[in-house]
């Protein structure tokens, strides 16, 4: 049983456990074997002891037993034992593996035995030892303001490295480490040198390395770094992590200094140290310095140091400390010394990005863009890959006109290169992808040397700084966004159907514009093509793609030509044609906001700024250009065809006495009288043409070509047609092939003759022969199996083979391709297209979307259903339903 000591002496604050232990020893004057089993603690004997949980040195960790003895024994609180182990500072300025109670050597400055001392605290105190003296980062007294002592002069060990011999009464404030032996089998003799009187290099007040020393305490005291790059950080770092950045700096600086120039960028005070201990600068030993003990002073001239790169006020001026810190005569070696930082263990993202930051003007504008180094946290790139991957679908293969417009040289650049170089430079960012690779993804647009080389130049000419800022901007952009455009897959699409002739001289018609030759339309085609696509117009389907010299001045035209009804119709054409594909839910056309952009002083013309209202004014002048323009507008050429397409400039008012042209008629006249209204005037109200066109104050040939655009059999005089009432397709169709019924029976009830009704089914497009007014057989097994089919094919019963065409049609949608399904099936290709496209007619929807060589054909929604509908229908059970064919 523990019993109270009969003599004990008050700890003094901040102080050593062990050193308590000792003063208590010496004022009892016994030896610490004596000592410890008084207070609870187990003596240690030898080596092994370790494994039955006694410490070598009871100052590390006391379990919470051990320190109830102690309270017991000497009355002293827990918490005040507690406070006296290096425990204290766990988690806050070292690691304690609590399991075996060892100080994690090299992470942190972990010492495991052996403590710096401060000679005149210990003459104050007489011989008491401060706990924060056995940190590996505490260097300096702040009482005294003087470096600490590393070793006992006469002996040359640093204290407290040994246990004080047990067997010995302790001597506080003299070295206990064993002496020379005096005579052969005689114990060691201690060597009892009185440390209060070791030198040490005093400093003045407000000395470089004491205000250094009065951070590194601050810091484990607060347990969080506030100061330079941490304060700028987007988080919080705690002391351990701050500690570690410092240990592995200044351990990085010291192995380098004897051949940089560490002693020219020191403060003026700390060259007198440095030069006095450039005799002890550690050794290095690959890209990692030797582990050894460093002095009090080297190791202050090492962290003073490392707090000049750590202390700045951002990461790029810290790099350039850190890059003049380490600078060789060799650049090579230079560099070979700043890439050596990425494999010292624990540091934080922040001395990563200060390293790579250093490395700046000596690394391609590619790896900068690879390290993201005009991030505000610069940093390597994903070990893991896959960023490219996935960025590429992110990533148009021409950059956006109004980027490339904001990012250009003042002088302008050639879009057709500066653009998909700097989507493939954008894909780049933050990865570790090759360039070739990437090009590749993006339709092999442009080719690695032309991407490296648009780079070179853009560093040459000093816009280095603002174009990687703004890609590395945009590449975070993209990566926490969804984009609403799936670019690989518009990539992907087939454009060859894109823009049919009909469609463009309709939209010119609705427009009141020509449609020109031939050659306006290439040049709508391309335009459209390259909106929705993302590729440059020189790799369209050959038919409409832009590659002669002579065709690119057209394409300037065009964006003068444009109206706002033209652009409005080439969209609604373009988003036609992404539903038709299988797109949906996308918009045609999108870019990053420019807000991105903001604080950035770009080279080229901000859109914004430019008056859309002059421009347009001049582009509608006689004989101006759009080259004129932008001259006059003090921008680049590229600037007004982006901002023409944007907001294209109202057609120019035409005086009254001049004569409408046609597509402006025709647009008066389907705005008075859409489909319906005309087929009411027509055929119910029977109005004829003139009147019809009178009403909508254009010429009879206007409602004439409007009635062909409608499907309306037009009326001529003596001649045949529907003269009076009027028959809807969908009720006839219904009525003749589904229920059977003849046209005679459908005139009678609506009133009309069989021939009239012959002709509205002809009308329609509904097949009819007729035999004194009734269907033939052939016919008659036609709405029979029409009948019998499920509504969603009746609408493909309206001629002979309709089965066989239906099951053609599922069968061969079970191929990779319809050229593969026509091999399989026995039948030639252009025949199984067009028997294909008649399926899509008479149902009235897209029922399958054809293969690319990205990936096999597929079925719509509908043409899911109408296979589903077939094989139901061809099943063994319901065979009867769908004959053979109808012949």
């Amino acid at each position: 049983m523990l019993r109270s000591l009969p003599i004990t002496v008050p700890p003094l604050p901040g102080e050593a456990l062990d050193s308590w232990f000792e003063v208590i020893a010496h004022r009892l004057r016994t030896p610490l074997s004596d000592l410890l089993p008084a207070l609870g603690l187990a003596r240690r004997v030898e080596a092994g002891d370790c494994h039955r949980d006694i410490p070598a040195r009871w100052a590390i960790l006391l379990r919470d037993n051990e320190a109830a003895g102690i309270c017991h024994a000497t009355g002293v609180n827990p918490q005040v034992l507690h406070a006296m182990t290096l425990a204290h500072f766990d988690g806050r300025a070292l690691n304690i593996k609590r399991e075996t109670r060892q100080v994690s050597r090299w992470h942190h400055w972990g010492r495991q035995a052996g403590s710096r001392f401060c000679p005149d605290c210990l003459a104050e105190t007489n011989g008491r030892w401060k706990l924060s003296w056995r940190l590996g980062w505490m260097f300096a007294c702040l009482d005294h303001n003087r470096l600490l002592a590393d070793a006992c002069p006469q002996c040359g060990q640093m204290p407290w490295k040994r246990l004080h011999q047990q067997r010995y009464v302790p001597q506080p404030g003299k070295c206990a480490f064993p002496g020379q032996r005096e005579e052969p089998g005689r114990r060691h003799q201690r060597c009892g040198y009185r440390l209060s009187e070791v030198a040490s290099i005093e400093l003045g007040s407000g000395h470089t390395l004491l205000t250094a020393q009065k951070l590194l305490t601050e810091i484990a005291e607060n347990d969080s770094a506030e100061f330079g790059i941490y304060a700028i950080a987007p988080q919080s770092f705690s002391a351990l992590e701050a500690l570690a950045d410092l240990r592995a700096l200044s351990s990085r600086l010291l192995a380098d200094a004897a051949d940089s120039g560490l002693a020219i960028v020191l403060p003026h005070d700390t060259r007198e140290i440095y030069e006095g201990v450039k005799g002890a600068l550690p050794e290095v030993a690959g890209a990692v310095p030797a582990r050894r003990s460093l002095t009090a002073p080297v190791q202050a001239i090492g962290i003073a140091a490392a707090l000049q790169v750590l202390g700045q006020s951002d990461y790029h001026a810290a790099g350039r400390e850190l890059r003049h810190l380490v600078a060789a005569a060799d650049p090579s070696e230079t560099l070979k010394r700043l890439t050596g930082f990425h494999r010292l263990h624990g540091i934080t993202p922040l001395l990563s990005a200060i390293q790579l930051t250093a490395q700046e003007s000596m690394l391609r504008p590619s790896d900068q863009l690879r390290y993201r180094l005009p991030a505000f946290l610069p940093s390597r790139p994903s070990p893991r890959g896959g960023l490219a991957d996935l960025r590429v679908h992110k990533v148009p293969s021409c950059f956006w006109p109004g980027w490339s417009v904001l990012l250009s040289p003042p002088q302008g650049a050639y879009s057709r290169t500066f653009r998909p170089c700097l989507s493939a430079s954008l894909a780049l960012v933050g990865t570790r992808d090759d360039l070739r690779v990437i090009t590749r993804r993006l339709g092999s647009v442009t080719t690695r040397q032309m991407t490296s080389k648009v780079l070179q130049l853009l560093h040459a000419q000093r816009l280095w700084a603002v174009v990687s800022t703004a890609l590395v901007r945009l590449a975070d952009y993209l990566d926490a966004h969804e984009v609403p455009i799936d670019y690989q897959r518009r990539r992907m699409l087939d454009y060859t159907d894109l823009l049919p002739e009909t469609r463009w001289r309709q939209i010119c018609e609705d427009a009141g514009v020509q449609p020109g030759q031939g050659r306006r339309l290439t040049v709508a085609r391309s335009t459209l093509f390259e909106q929705l696509s993302g590729l440059p117009a020189h790799l369209a389907p050959g038919h409409f793609a832009i590659t002669r010299p002579m065709d690119r001045p057209h394409v300037n035209y065009f964006a003068a030509f444009l109206t706002p009804e033209v652009r409005d119709g080439l969209h609604r054409a373009g988003a036609d044609f992404l539903a038709q594909n299988g797109v949906e839910g996308e918009p045609l056309v999108w870019e990053p906001p420019t807000v991105i952009a903001d604080g950035l002083e770009t080279a080229g013309p901000d859109l914004e700024k430019i008056d859309i209202s002059i421009l347009h004014q001049m582009i509608r002048s006689p004989s101006m250009t759009t080259e004129q323009a932008a001259r006059e507008l003090g921008t680049s050429h590229e600037a007004v065809r982006v901002l023409l397409h944007r907001s294209p400039a109202p057609a120019q008012p035409r005086p009254r006495s001049r004569r409408r042209n046609d597509g402006e008629a025709m647009r008066i006249a389907k705005q008075a009288f859409p489909p319906d209204e005309f087929r009411r005037l027509y055929y119910a109200e029977r109005f004829g043409l003139r009147q019809i066109a009178d009403l909508a104050g254009v010429s009879r040939n206007v409602t004439r070509r409007l009635a062909e655009q409608y499907d309306i059999e037009v009326r001529e005089p003596n001649a045949t047609g529907p003269r009076k009432g009027y028959v809807d397709g969908t009720w006839l169709r219904e009525q003749y092939l589904v229920h059977g019924r003849t046209l005679a029976e459908l005139g009678r009830e609506k009133g009309l003759s069989p021939t009239t009704m012959t002709r509205w089914a002809k009308l329609h497009g509904i097949p009819v022969t007729k035999m004194n007014g009734h269907t033939r057989p052939e016919l008659a097994q036609l709405a029979a199996q029409a009948r019998e089919a499920p509504e969603i094919l009746r609408p493909a019963f309206t001629g002979p083979g309709a089965w066989d065409r239906l099951r053609e049609f599922a069968a061969a949608s079970r191929y990779r391709t319809l050229k593969e399904a026509a091999e399989a099936l026995g039948t030639h290709y252009t025949a199984l297209i067009t028997r294909v496209g008649r399926l899509r007619r008479e149902i009235g929807h897209l029922l399958l979307i054809r293969a690319t060589t990205a990936s096999p054909m597929k079925l719509t929604p509908i043409g899911e259903a109408v296979v589903a509908a077939i094989h139901a229908a061809t099943e063994p059970g319901t065979a009867d339903a769908c004959p053979g064919s109808a012949r």
